[in-house]
């Protein structure tokens, strides 16, 4: 009898083991991973032409969850890679996601010479951002930052369209002086997101000094301008030092 008992009891357990017992518990669904998406295209009426663009999706990004985004803006003479092949932007968002920061989609456009104005400026506003931030589900907070021609491009867009961005970081950015006229054309200077500013005191490609004069006419107008100038020249091993405060201040102005 105890052995017959020991028996069913086995036997018992091993319909546990197969489901007999209830229903098992689920399988708990894998994080999605990280994917840096290169060479995505959009259709452009604006540019007559096919449109590449590159983009991060950090760790947690899924189709049911939004994320801001931040459009990263490559310089003259580069495209919507030059940020992951040369800017370490991988390496550099994990480090800035380990220590916490706010998950986001970083977006890297191709803008080839344009200066990112004329027929850009149309394709990035009315058909670049709204199909991407469709495409990868925005929370509707977007910030802008950028180097060289992208730093200008940073620039214009964030004077230009102030409401549209949170945040905007200029490194080491070609200027233009009719910059203030955009800043004069606001009546409510609120609407203007933060700025910073970062130049390489050694850099002769662009004009420090027309950048400073521009950030002083800015802060002297109430904007939020935050100038940093440090020693460096016009290349990645600076600009790599500058994306992660671009990452930082982002992040800051998402929450």
């Amino acid at each position: 009898m105890k052995r017959f008992l020991t028996i069913l009891a086995a036997l018992a357990l091993s319909a546990c083991a197969l489901g007999a017992c209830g229903d098992p518990e689920p399988e708990p669904e894998p994080e999605p991973t990280a994917l840096l998406l290169k060479n995505q295209t959009v259709r452009s009426s604006a540019m007559k032409q096919d449109m590449k663009y590159t983009v991060w999706l950090p760790e947690g990004a899924a189709p049911q969850r939004a994320l801001p985004f931040l459009y990263l803006l490559h310089g003259y003479g580069d495209d919507q890679n030059a940020w992951a092949e040369k800017g370490s932007l991988v390496n550099i968002y994990r480090e800035y996601a380990a220590a916490g920061g706010t998950p986001m989609v970083v977006v890297m456009p191709d803008a080839q010479t344009t200066f990112y104005m004329g027929d850009f400026e149309t394709y990035f506003h009315e058909e670049l951002i709204p199909q991407v931030e469709k495409l990868y589900k925005c929370n509707g907070k977007r910030a802008l930052a950028g180097l060289s021609m992208g730093g200008y491009g940073t620039l214009y867009h964030a004077l230009k369209y102030p409401s549209t961005f949170t945040y905007a970081y200029a490194m080491s950015p070609a200027t233009a002086e009719w910059f203030t006229s955009l800043v004069a054309a606001q009546p409510d200077k609120r609407v203007f997101p933060p700025f910073t500013i970062e130049v390489g005191e050694q850099d002769t490609t662009v004009d420090n000094d027309a950048a400073k004069d521009l950030a002083d006419y800015m802060t002297s107008q109430g904007l939020t301008v935050d100038w940093i100038s440090r020693p460096g020249i016009h290349y990645w091993n600076f600009w790599q030092e500058c994306l992660p405060k671009a990452l930082q201040k982002a992040g800051e102005s998402f929450k």
